[in-house]
């Protein structure tokens, strides 16, 4: 066997799938006793596709990159402790970053684990006898093909086409064009709208439905600049009646998990073996700052529970709001409290009482970090002790929300602009001022870039708008300075893993 196949059969099908019951099966290939037999009924197919999921869920249970999707955009600036995690560090503000970077690597390999998975579905689906189950198991298995490569391509640019299981040991590898991938994830979401049940028949938003699928192939035409087709899928998940726009409160609350402006969230749960969800996130510490080390704060869940101060809020994103936005409040931390009083221990300031706001000027802090540890941030990674963690840890079980309805309303007002109906889109951009508490602005270019980022900063969709604008650099430069001082032509891609450059030869990305 050729190195690079052997290579790519280790990296892309080494498969781990869950039964429907809580027992793990590891599946190799060259296995096929073993991987025939777990794929030969619908309830082994059912079983397979959420160790699909999984590679999905799987970068957010990771401290080294659970929020990379945030790292180089005008929202973030590194945090007083980036430098505690050197691959975090590395990858968020390109400081020594290169192909040797294991958070890219594991990035890489898992998304194309997770395709080798789709793929073996795929393949096999015809051992299942038709009906609805095959159709849903079907669709999930199309969907999330089209989430792997879309996120690989949003990355690299330059990736390997997986639309297949890779079984020829002669079959060289090589890099597929961008517009061949784009291709792919088209008919695969189309596939999937097709195949799987309306959203209102799922029973959790980590579940993938009609609704899913069309939303991700709104953000697949944004991308290929095809603004009518992507207006329209927007405002047809838009009129999906599942869904509405929550009030602001409700929105990223512990308490409303499954609440109406979802589309889609990954789930995680104390729960380890639970199929679709599961395991501990590691984000809600990440965006932190070390407040708990100023004289007479303690640490509390109310306060922002146990900080990591990995990232920290851009000056630029707060100009954004106005005073009276309702997201301002909700959704960020602005303030902190004097809350305890401990003699010896952790004693209030001279000059302050419980239940003042903490300033630079009335502060006294251990860290050396100055004002800091006081830096407003947002609380939509937050989480309270009712799923189960506890103030110290640094871990979580909240969902994470990768896809909301407030996104399809920002989606269809630009598609429509973009294709000169503005008159079209202006209620969309209106309807989520208007939950804001704010007036409305006219929709232009600027406009809807800056709603995007007060609506959906912090989320992991800032910088796939900046790239596909071609402003990310300089977007970058002029409002995260210290990161943009790091940005080079070639950072508007990442470098493909040596690993595997290595072994199959295919060229690296320019500059790298």
């Amino acid at each position: 066997m050729k190195n690079k196949y052997k290579y790519l059969i280790m990296l892309i099908a080494i498969i781990t799938f869950a039964r429907c019951s809580d027992d793990i099966i590891n599946i190799e290939p060259q296995d096929q006793l073993l991987f025939s037999t777990t794929l030969t009924s619908l309830e082994g197919l059912e079983g397979a596709i959420y160790g699909v999921y999984e590679r999905g869920r799987f970068v957010y249970s990771e401290n080294d990159y659970c929020l990379y999707k945030l790292f180089y955009t005008d929202e973030v600036k590194a945090g007083t402790n980036i430098v505690d995690q050197t691959v975090w560090n590395q990858m968020a503000t390109f400081s020594n970053f290169d192909a040797d970077n294991t958070g890219v690597l594991a990035i890489w390999n898992g998304y194309y684990t997770g395709l080798s998975r789709a793929n073996a579905i795929i393949s096999n689906i015809d051992n299942a006898p038709a009906g609805d189950r095959k159709n849903t198991v079907l669709g999930e298995a199309y969907f999330f093909r089209a989430y792997f490569h879309i996120n690989l391509v949003e990355y690299w640019d330059n990736i390997v086409l997986a639309d297949k299981e890779f079984s020829d040991p002669e079959e060289t590898v090589t890099l597929t064009d961008k517009s061949e991938v784009y291709d792919l994830i088209v008919s695969d979401l189309q596939k999937a709208i097709e195949l799987l049940p309306e959203a209102s028949n799922v029973t959790s938003r980590g579940r993938v439905s009609k609704g899913v699928a069309r939303h991700l192939l709104s953000l697949t035409y944004m991308d290929l600049g095809n603004w009518t087709d992507a207006a329209d899928m927007a405002v047809k998940v838009i009129n999906d009646p599942a869904y509405k726009l929550a009030p602001i409160n409700e929105v990223f609350s512990t308490q409303h998990q499954e609440n109406s402006e979802i589309i889609f969230s990954w789930q995680f749960s104390k729960d380890e073996y639970d199929n679709l969800n599961g395991g501990k996130q590691r984000t809600s510490m990440q965006i932190c700052p070390l407040y708990d080390r100023v004289n007479g704060v303690k640490r509390s869940f109310a306060q922002g529970g146990r900080p990591w101060a990995r990232l920290s809020v851009t000056e630029y994103y707060w100009t954004l709001f106005e005073n009276k936005d309702l997201r301002l409040n909700a959704w960020h931390k602005r303030f902190w409290i004097y809350d305890i009083d401990s003699a010896g221990v952790d004693e209030l300031p001279d000059g302050v009482n419980i239940g003042d706001t903490v300033t630079a000027e009335n502060m006294t802090e251990t860290a050396g970090l100055g004002v800091r540890v006081i830096e407003p941030t947002t609380t939509k990674y937050w989480e309270d002790g009712s799923l189960g963690r506890t103030v110290d840890e640094a871990e979580g079980y909240r969902n994470i929300i990768q896809y909301r309805l407030s996104q399809s309303y920002l989606i269809a007002a630009e598609a429509y602009l973009r294709a000169g109906n503005t008159a079209a889109g202006q209620p969309y951009l209106d309807a989520v001022r208007e939950r804001a508490g704010v007036d409305p602005i006219a929709l232009n270019e600027q406009n809807i870039l800056e709603e995007q980022s007060r609506e959906l900063g912090h989320e992991g969709h800032r910088y796939a708008m900046l790239k596909r604008l071609g402003i990310l650099i300089s977007s970058v430069q002029a409002n995260s300075p210290a990161i943009g001082a790091n940005m080079l032509p070639q950072h508007v891609r990442w470098p493909i893993p040596n690993e595997f450059l290595n072994l199959t030869k295919v060229p690296q990305n320019e500059g790298y």
